[in-house]
């Protein structure tokens, strides 16, 4: 049985979506219930506020009016009664006026006032209502306004009327409506009080429920899926190790495959080369014995095709040799001009019978290397010019490059494109062309010169145009 709190696995994203939508929507109407509630009471308080205010002027209009009447009878300066009577006159219309607001009758002051329903009943019901009070109140200073000055005397009713209610019966009355109108305030603001811990504790509880409903079935599937995202590294990562050891497995067996095949072929070499040697000779001897000039040349083209395959098993031969590593170099200190001549004197042969200039640009430069495998090198480059190359020429020299000695060998045959380039030293590589003899190689040659240049810790570069010809450079350390 699942656990109140763990999320539907099959879309978490809808589960989180929907109780994040109701824990939104239960806050956002608690704070408009708050903020309605509040903003009622307040502005309920602001008209207690006001209604304690205009009492509170009631209270100090009804002593001034009092005041002005005992100063208007006791003076006998005219123009002191003529002030006295301008000011009664003032503070009575002044306390008809708030009386007026405060009743709802005429509101000249501008202030907003409602009264609470008990401030109603107690402002105008019961035995002696304040309402009544001050209308009689406000009337007797009216009659009194309407006296002249001859008759307004202490013994007179109305203004003795005055002095004994203002400060005795009237005031008591004015006194205890403030004191039930300050009373009610503080009723409404204790009220408030309420809310505010209702609505703190309705939020307390919205906010505990999301930690409860939400947040810790968040963490919950958070956790789960981290959990479940190490376990997967972790087998990932286990699996990932066994698949290494097996590739390096079968990386090593193909390896010892390999070597075990160069080693064979490197160690049967000359016995897979007798036959072939004996073919040639055989086919030679024919050559010279056949009764006419079509079987002559017939055996000439076996000749020539021996010959091909002797090269052929040469390069495998020699690239098996490389694999194995049964080649060592023996490096010694050498002149490059005698193996100039003698490369030159063979290829400059076979470039005249294709109609190619062969160019040798004399050296007396001395280089320490492997005489025989350096041959090797040069050879294979030179045999791929005079291969590749319809017309012009091909040049060989050597020249000082900074701390090295650099052979280039240059033509001016077909070139080589960019995107070949790179793979113009791996095995069994070869340029497209449809007019090449396929039997003069099978792409070894430039493969076996990297190979070599490697283990005699040369380098070499190619630099090419098509139709335009190629410059292959060989670099030593020059011999001082």
């Amino acid at each position: 049985m699942k656990r109140v709190f763990q999320p539907d696995e099959s879309n978490p994203g809808l589960w989180m979506t929907k109780r994040y939508s109701f824990a939104l929507v239960a806050i956002a109407l608690i704070a408009v219930c708050a903020f309605g509630t509040v903003g009622l009471l307040i502005a309920e308080h602001k008209s207690t506020l006001s209604v304690v205010n205009i009492s509170g002027r009631q209270r100090m209009l009804s002593q001034r009016t009092a005041l002005y009447v005992s100063q208007l009878i006791h003076t006998k300066d005219r123009a002191a009664q003529k002030i006295y009577r301008e000011e009664l006159q003032k503070a009575t219309q002044l306390l008809e006026q708030a009386h007026l607001a405060l009743t709802g009758q005429n509101n000249t002051i501008n202030v907003s006032i409602k009264m609470s329903p008990q401030a109603q009943k107690r402002y105008f019901q019961g035995a002696n209502p304040l309402n009544e009070q001050m209308q009689d109140y406000l009337r007797t200073l009216h009659q009194i306004l309407n006296l002249t000055d001859g008759e307004l005397t202490p013994d007179h009713p109305l203004v003795h009327s005055v002095l004994t209610t203002a400060p005795g019966e009237l005031l008591d009355a004015l006194d205890a409506m403030v004191e039930f109108y300050q009373h009610d305030g503080e009723s409404a603001f204790a009220f408030l009080q309420k809310l505010e811990a209702i609505f703190l504790s309705l939020t307390i509880f919205i906010l505990a429920m999301e930690v409860i409903f939400i947040f810790r079935p968040m963490v919950y599937h958070v956790s789960t899926q981290m959990q479940r995202i190490k376990d997967f590294s972790k087998e990932l990562e286990a699996r990932v190790i066994r698949r290494t050891a097996q590739l390096d497995e079968a990386r090593k067996i193909a390896e010892d495959a390999n070597k075990a095949k160069s080693t064979f072929l490197a160690s049967a070499g000359h016995d897979l080369k007798q036959p072939l040697e004996a073919i040639g000779m055989f086919s030679g001897m024919l050559e010279k014995r056949m009764p006419d000039d079509l079987s002559r040349a017939i055996m000439k083209d076996m000749h020539n095709a021996q010959r091909s395959m002797r090269s052929l098993l040469d390069s495998i031969l020699s690239l098996s040799k490389l694999e194995a590593g049964v080649i060592e170099p023996i490096p010694t200190t050498f002149a490059l001009q005698p193996l100039f001549d003698q490369l030159t004197q063979e290829y400059r042969a076979i470039a005249q019978q294709k109609g190619l200039a062969f160019i040798m640009v004399p050296t007396r430069l001395n280089v320490t290397t492997d005489p025989l495998l350096l041959e090797r090198i040069l050879r294979n480059i030179l045999s791929n010019a005079v291969r590749y190359t319809k017309e012009g020429r091909i040049l060989m020299g050597c020249r000082r490059k900074g701390g090295h000695i650099a052979i280039d060998i240059l033509d001016t045959g077909l070139g080589i494109p960019q995107d070949s380039m790179e793979n113009i030293f791996t095995e069994f590589s070869q340029l497209d062309d449809p007019e090449r003899d396929r039997s003069e190689g099978i792409g070894l040659g430039l493969a076996i010169v990297k190979r070599l240049c490697k283990l005699l810790n040369l380098d070499v570069h190619c630099q090419s145009n098509v139709d335009k010809g190629s410059r292959f450079t060989i670099l030593l350390q020059i011999d001082t």
